[in-house]
């Protein structure tokens, strides 16, 4: 099912990188007209960036750049020129939301900056994503996902006990915190705007988004005073609660006793009478005392086992318990994902055939069916005809003179 929930909201979508793309993204999955403007000279980064088809680089070969740009149209074009600007213009005057997440005064020396924009299009929603926000003595760092994740002190909370911060596993900030928090701004500015004609410029800071969500980390300090410790997988409150090597190769499960009867359960099935009948070990805090030997009589026992069998004889005892999968076993063995049709296959001229994640939902027991994502510059006749109504000889004398650059 291809949604038309948001059919006739046209984006002019200057993002770039991965978080910007990313939020509107989410719009044209959902059957909004997204033009992503960009440059043929001045790539997107992430169109620079792997993972490659076949390990070969190419400016339309980027994984990464399809997974965040499918169901868009591309537009190339020169934007230090006055012709290329005069283009966007003419494209705004038609659009319901500008996007971009540069830094601060970026789209001001392009002639773009919102009070300019406001003058052809009053009514547009201005969507502004910089690192920090637009003002304030911070103001003009610049920064991507690894940096906001440490400026935000996400980074501070991951890592092992006595070891050095870590990242976690991903920019998380361009994946999760950001994407989703600008479009949860866009559709309510989008609704403002239906109900009273009027627009507005969002100033997202990519900073304040990624610190909403980093949880109980910083009430922790508001309310106690105490900075939360490193403890890897383990937790303050609970033990054991980490993940124990498990048979073959790399293969780990995930066990978390919250419980006081879920240890006794935990203690049962791995066979640690001795532990079970230790009146010590009843509680947390007794456990969390002794969570070396707590640790290591499963780990004994899980080191023997498969991990999904693992999981398995803990779950039916009402232990939790998770196998830790790679991307390989997502894709290819997780049984759950396949009946639910998770993954998506989209062909590409280049690409060819790849997989893509789906929206996390299904709406009427049925899959947000994504539309693959362009080649650059791709669109850029169709939209510069269709839309702005440009003659052929136009866009001939635009392509000669370099201001369309694919």
């Amino acid at each position: 099912m291809k949604p038309q929930f948001l059919k006739g909201i046209r984006f002019a979508d200057l993002t770039w990188a991965g978080a910007g793309p990313f939020s509107t993204k989410v719009f044209a999955d959902f059957g909004a007209e997204v033009i992503k403007v960009e440059s043929a000279t001045r790539v997107d980064p992430v169109r620079l960036g792997g993972p490659f088809r076949d390990g070969v680089p190419g400016l339309n070969r980027s994984g990464y750049f399809a997974s965040r740009n499918t169901g868009k149209r591309s537009v190339a074009l020169n934007l230090k020129s006055e012709e290329g600007r005069e283009i966007v213009r003419d494209l705004i005057c038609t659009a319901d939301v500008v996007s971009n997440n540069f830094g601060p005064g970026a789209m001001d020396r392009l002639g773009l900056g919102y009070e300019e924009v406001r003058k052809i299009r009053p009514d547009v929603v201005y969507l502004s994503m910089p690192m920090y926000g637009e003002d304030g003595p911070l103001s003009n760092l610049l920064g991507v996902g690894m940096t906001i994740s440490a400026v935000t002190g996400l980074m501070s909370l991951t890592g092992y006990d006595g070891g050095p911060p870590l990242g976690p596993g991903t920019h998380f900030p361009d994946h999760a915190a950001n994407p989703y928090h600008a479009a949860f701004a866009v559709l309510a500015a989008l609704r403002h705007r239906r109900r009273t004609g009027r627009g507005m410029k969002i100033d997202l800071a990519q900073v304040e988004s990624t610190i909403n969500c980093i949880g109980p980390a910083v009430l922790e300090q508001a309310i106690t005073g105490q900075e939360p410790e490193r403890l890897g997988n383990r937790s303050a409150e609970h033990a054991p609660h980490n993940v124990f090597r498990c048979q073959g190769e790399d293969r780990w499960c995930a066990i978390t006793v919250l419980t006081d009867a879920q240890w006794a359960a935990l203690a049962r099935t791995i066979g640690a009478e001795a532990l079970a009948a230790d009146p010590e070990l009843a509680t947390a805090a007794g456990r969390l005392a002794r969570v070396d030997e707590v640790e290591a009589a499963v780990s004994r026992w899980t080191v023997e086992r498969e991990a999904e069998d693992v999981m398995a004889a803990l779950q039916a005892v009402g232990v939790p318990a998770g196998v830790v999968a790679d991307p390989r076993t997502l894709m290819e063995r997780d049984p759950q994902l396949r009946h639910r049709g998770y993954w998506q296959h989209l062909d590409h001229p280049e690409l060819r055939e790849a997989t893509y994640t789906s929206p996390p939902y299904r709406l009427d027991n049925e899959r947000v069916e994504l539309m693959r994502p362009p080649l650059i510059g791709e669109h850029t006749d169709e939209v510069l005809s269709g839309i702005l109504g440009y003659d052929a000889a136009r866009i001939a004398a635009l392509r000669a003179s370099g201001t369309i650059e694919a």
